[in-house]
């Protein structure tokens, strides 16, 4: 996945600016670099372009959750597990193929034993094979074809021809071992209280309930660690309840006790971190 724009940039803000500052950053290029206005300017309808583009994410409260989670979502190369190999899977056969192959390695056997003289030729190769046996499998020769084509093989109805199977005891899959938790990164802890910061002093608690409604809904549909870690951090700084957010770790793959065990590790860190706002 390619890396986002960096928006917050492009407009002159930073990260944690609150929407009024965004909106006038917004308008105020735009009246610089119309090109209504901006004749002096080559690239002025590109830039216009780019201006509204940021403003239709970073003016909008569900796309600029979203946006923020990306920023903070580590890049493609670092979440690729140690074990996927770096060379593309095949392409699957199709059906024709598939069909061609089945017909090269049964068909044309199968076709084979019914030729003249073939058949007595194999029946003499089985154990016990004799005269006898030959002549009785020439005559038999398009029910040992039909024999071949079952899955009971070529010696179905023989006890000497047929091997003996054993039966193989059906045994449970052994229970996978629980998901390793990466190591929570203190980059998006951080990013979680500036948010929260931006929010509280925006939209006052209402507007800090409703951001995490929809920060739970985004990290759940995204089900990823950073993700749900921003939200956790988030729902902390604002003194909201974290449950959603353990059911979350335990989707993932760990148990109960070590998804309390990483709130408590965000919960230090919180602690740790010197520009935590005060709640209101």
């Amino acid at each position: 996945m390619a890396a986002a724009p960096d928006y917050y940039a492009m407009l002159g803000v930073t990260p944690d600016a609150d929407q009024a500052v965004i909106r006038a950053a917004w308008k105020a290029l735009l009246r610089k670099y119309h090109p209504d206005t901006a004749h002096g300017v080559p690239d002025a309808d590109d830039r216009t372009r780019a201006f509204n583009a940021a403003w239709a994410v970073l003016g909008n409260n569900n796309s600029r959750i979203a946006y923020d989670l990306q920023r903070a979502a580590p890049p493609d190369d670092e979440t690729r597990p140690g074990w996927a190999s770096p060379y593309p899977m095949p392409p699957r056969r199709g059906a024709g193929t598939t069909l061609v192959l089945i017909l090269a390695f049964v068909g044309l056997p199968a076709v084979a034993i019914t030729l003249p003289g073939v058949p007595g030729q194999v029946a003499a190769m089985l154990p016990g094979g004799d005269g006898g046996s030959a002549a009785s499998f020439t005559r038999s020769s398009f029910r040992q074809v039909r024999r071949l084509l079952t899955p009971a093989g070529f010696g179905a109805g023989s006890a000497a021809a047929s091997p003996v199977i054993p039966t193989l005891t059906a045994t449970s899959p052994p229970t996978p071992a629980p998901a390793a938790a990466p190591q929570i990164d203190r980059a998006t802890v951080r990013l979680a209280v500036r948010q929260y910061g931006r929010v509280v002093r925006r939209d006052g608690r209402p507007g800090v309930a409703a951001y995490s409604r929809g920060c739970a809904q985004r990290a759940a549909s995204l089900a990823r660690w950073d993700s749900d870690d921003f939200c956790a951090a988030f729902d902390m700084a604002a003194g909201r309840d974290t449950t959603a957010s353990a059911t979350r770790y335990v989707g993932l793959g760990i148990p109960a006790t070590a998804a309390t065990a990483r709130l408590g590790q965000i919960r230090a860190q919180l602690r740790r971190t010197a520009s935590f706002p005060k709640r209101q």
